[in-house]
């Protein structure tokens, strides 16, 4: 069990405020820099998408305050009842908040995997590719419901592993900027994409992910490192199509951009969207 120093106890009792600021201060940044630098000239309909997505993104703050337990506050009960791995072996901090870090990136990784191909779950987080553009704004496009799905798919792991609990706000904090980041309508400099996609999910890794071409959707689940799709398999570099023009989105829901709030919080219970396999296409009204 790792001891928490100054450092450690200031992250976990500031961490809220961090996240807040956070997400704050790089949306706003980020708005500045798609604006600057577009990756993809194609019109954007903001009118039509930021609405409905910056509509989702505040039902889902709501939504949080009904999770019942964190990962953090999960960790520190572990932490205090000496329950999981890490609480049971003397690791020197650096290496338990390391391991934390890359257990926490995994289980995301894994949750979001399985959105993808468990149908159930698949209803539910369609709603976040039925975004037929990509932005800042489609960072926190999820159903409500996805705020619940993740949470309790995580915290038996989180309990089992132990995990370091300033570790676990840190990655948090890394999670806010990162997933705003990867979600931007942003050209990079090809150098530095390059060299920032070895740590983290860039814009051109995370646009794959949100391609219309089902072997492509099924691809790139991390949210903040690669490292992990690059072990399972799940890792794809390049797309098939041109960054710039190819299409986003899904096919299984014709006229998805003019998708109002209700219909979209509606979606999960329409019979459409079956989770695609390896080679297979998302045939339209496919059940589920």
């Amino acid at each position: 069990m790792s001891v928490s120093g100054p450092l450690d106890s200031w992250i976990l009792a500031n961490a809220g405020t961090a996240q807040e600021v956070a997400f704050g201060g790089a949306l706003l940044a980020l708005l500045a820099l798609e604006a600057w630098r577009p990756r993809r000239r194609a019109p954007a309909r903001r009118r039509q998408r930021w609405p409905v997505n910056f509509a989702l993104t505040a039902l889902n703050v709501v939504a949080l305050g009904f999770v019942p337990v964190s990962f953090v506050g999960a960790a520190l009960w572990a932490r205090a009842h000496g329950v999981g791995v890490l609480n049971a072996v003397a690791l020197p901090p650096a290496l338990a908040a390391l391991a934390t870090l890359l257990v926490r990136g995994l289980l995301s990784t894994i949750t979001h995997l399985l959105h993808h191909q468990v149908p159930l779950l698949w209803r539910i987080h369609r709603v976040h590719h039925l975004d037929a553009e990509l932005d800042v704004s489609s960072t926190v496009r999820f159903h409500p419901l996805e705020m619940l799905t993740g949470p309790l798919l995580g915290l038996p792991f989180v309990l089992a592993g132990g995990l370091e609990p300033w570790a676990l706000a840190l990655y948090e904090l890394l999670d806010v900027v990162v997933t705003l980041f990867s979600h931007a309508n942003l050209r990079l400099p090809r150098g530095l994409e390059r060299a920032l996609r070895v740590v983290v999910v860039t814009p051109e890794l995370h646009r794959i992910h949100h391609s219309r071409w089902a072997p492509e959707t099924d691809s790139n689940y991390g949210a903040v490192f690669p490292i992990w799709d690059v072990v399972l398999g799940t890792y794809r570099g390049e797309p098939r199509d041109d960054p710039a023009t190819m299409a986003l989105g899904l096919d299984d829901e014709p006229g998805a951009e003019r998708l109002g709030l209700v219909a979209l919080l509606l979606a999960p219970l329409r019979r459409r969207g079956a989770p695609a396999r390896a080679g297979s296409g998302r045939a339209a009204g496919a059940a589920s």
